[in-house]
């Protein structure tokens, strides 16, 4: 199992994060930020 971990979940965070999964969709990816929630854009 691939396992990608994104610092920051700003716009470029979460697509980085999209397009990992797109790729790779038994990875474990974790997304850190340090607001309480994320920023998503579609």
């Amino acid at each position: 199992m691939e396992r990608l971990v994104v610092v920051g979940g700003v716009a470029a965070g979460t697509t980085a994060a999209t397009r990992a999964r797109r790729c790779c969709p038994d990875a474990r990816i974790t997304i850190f930020d340090e607001a309480e929630y994320v920023s998503y854009s579609a």
